[in-house]
Formats: C-alpha cells, structure tokens, sequence
C-alpha cells in the first residue's frame, strides 16, 4: 500500500488483521505512507532509508519473509516522489536522490541472487509503450520538462534494470501498450476510448 496519510499511532492494524493479514507499516499525518499486508512469518522489517531522519517524508519500508525451505523473500514497497518538473529547485532532487538511496539500499542489503521485489507507486514511465497520453501531449511534457518519463529519469530505471532488477509486468508482455495505472481525472483519461494514462506503478 502506498499513500496510507496515517500517522502509525493511528493506523488501523487491527482492521487489517481481522481480515487476515499481518502489517507492517510507516506513516505520517496527511501525506505519504506506506504499508506491507503480509501472511509469511517477518524476518525483518526496515522502515526509512539510513540516510532518514525524523523530518523525512515516510516513503520506504521493507519487509523481509521466511518462504520456507530456508529461503526468504524480500518486498520493497515505495511511493516514489513524483518530482513535478525537471527545474523544481526541490522536487526534483528529491526524486533523483530517493532512486539513488534506493540502490544504495540494494547494495547495502541485498544481492541480484536474492528473492527481491520491489514495487509501489515509482512514478515513472519506464518506455514508450508505457504512456498512452498521446504523442503530441508527450513531446510537450518533454518539452516542459514535466516528470514522468525524462531521459534521466529512465536511466535510473535503468540503473536498478542494471543491478540486476526485471521489470516483470514488460517481462511477460513485451509489445502491450495500453495498459496503465495512471489516469489523468480531468481529463477522464479512463473513461476514453482508447484509455489515456501512464504506467507508473511497478
């Protein structure tokens, strides 16, 4: 889960367990928030990058699950910034920064022969087939500078691609281009025909 806007004092665990599931979960109050709903045994929860302090927007946990036979399965869940435009004197860099922290993490922590996932709302188009917004509304986001799907954003798709990450969804379906997880709402992206929208949630 991604947004969850809840401070962990607030969360709603026990909800979440009466349907099932064990959670692990880091939140804060009105923004951000992410969570694992998990049935495996928890080995090891890591919630924050090392480099977060106490003023840090709550955007990363990790879960780590014992998948029997000696084997454990991590899931890395992250919201991902959004990064609003290439010149935001913030956003930005912060956006690049949390994909820098990130593969300091793998580094730290994992292996590319480890049982890894990483998914969440990462708030990038990885390529073309992935953005249904048109092509004359494309070249303009590019043009603008808008996030998305800027070249220097894909490379650092490309650097985890590099580390030893698959993009499984482009694994099994190489060619399909029109399926996203992204709709623009004014626009009734999901509501045309054919839909307009983005892959970004990986």
């Amino acid at each position: 889960m991604q947004e969850t806007k809840v401070p962990d004092s607030e969360f709603p665990e026990e909800d979440i367990n009466a349907m099932g599931y064990n959670v692990a979960y880091h939140g804060q109050k009105t923004h951000y928030g992410v969570a694992l709903l998990h049935k495996l045994p928890a080995t090891e929860i890591i919630k924050g990058y090392a480099t977060d302090d106490d003023e840090s927007q709550k955007r990363f946990i990790s879960g780590t699950f014992n998948a029997g036979d000696n084997r454990q399965l991590t899931v890395i869940n992250g919201y991902f910034p959004q990064g609003e435009n290439r010149d935001h004197p913030t956003k930005f860099p912060g956006k690049q920064r949390f994909y820098a922290d990130l593969i300091d993490h793998l580094d730290d922590h994992h292996t590319p022969d480890d049982l890894l996932f990483v998914i969440g709302d990462m708030n990038i188009a990885p390529v073309d087939p992935d953005i249904g917004i048109g092509e004359a509304n494309m070249k303009r986001w590019l043009k603008d500078g808008k996030t998305s799907f800027l070249p220097e954003e894909r490379a650092w798709i490309e650097e985890l691609s590099e580390w030893g990450l698959t993009d499984i969804y482009r694994h099994h379906y190489p060619d399909e281009a029109d399926l996203f997880s992204w709709f623009d709402y004014r626009s009734r992206g999901f509501e045309r025909d054919p839909k307009r929208g983005l892959r970004i949630d990986l």
